[in-house]
């Protein structure tokens, strides 16, 4: 008799020694190593993405909604173009600068309210937040998650936000 296969979801993954950190890789280059995000599989197809730090780059991209991530000291580590385009700030000055030498101080203090909220409660948490440009106030509902390290500490708030605007 043949065994039955489990489901998918009831099935344990094999956890894969942990990649090495790819030295090209510095505004998401993690402090310790971790599970490879990239399937030996996908990696052979001809994507034209090496590491894994290009592969979340592309999918962070891929977003068309601002995405972003910061460190629990406030400091920008990743945004992808529609942080770009939400914000009309070029990321690559912004990346390692703190939010309140980014943004002006409204909107500095209600970034960092958010974060905080995340970093105290420890889960996701969605609530509005707003981007002043030249034309006007642009409100977003944002959902910020933090981002654990492997002993499980916050080390950093991932968020993306979806503009209001009809």
């Amino acid at each position: 008799m043949t065994p039955t296969p489990k489901p998918a979801s009831t099935r344990r993954r094999a956890r894969s020694a942990p990649a090495a950190k790819p030295a090209d890789c510095k505004p998401c280059a993690p402090s310790a190593p971790l599970t490879p995000l990239v399937t030996p599989q996908l990696q052979g197809l001809a994507l034209g993405i090496d590491n894994e730090c290009d592969f979340l780059r592309a999918v962070a991209d891929s977003v068309t909604e601002p995405f972003y991530v910061w460190s629990v000291g406030g400091l920008l580590l990743m945004a992808n173009r529609g942080w770009e385009e939400a914000t009309g700030i070029p990321r690559g000055p912004a990346l390692g600068k703190s939010c309140s030498a980014i943004f002006p101080t409204l909107m500095a203090k209600r970034f960092l309210e958010v974060n905080r909220l995340v970093i105290e409660r420890g889960q996701p948490v969605r609530e509005e937040e707003f981007v002043d440009k030249p034309e006007g106030r642009v409100l977003y509902l944002t959902l910020k998650f933090p981002i654990r390290d492997k002993s499980g500490r916050i080390v950093a708030v991932g968020g993306i936000s979806l503009s209001k605007k009809a």
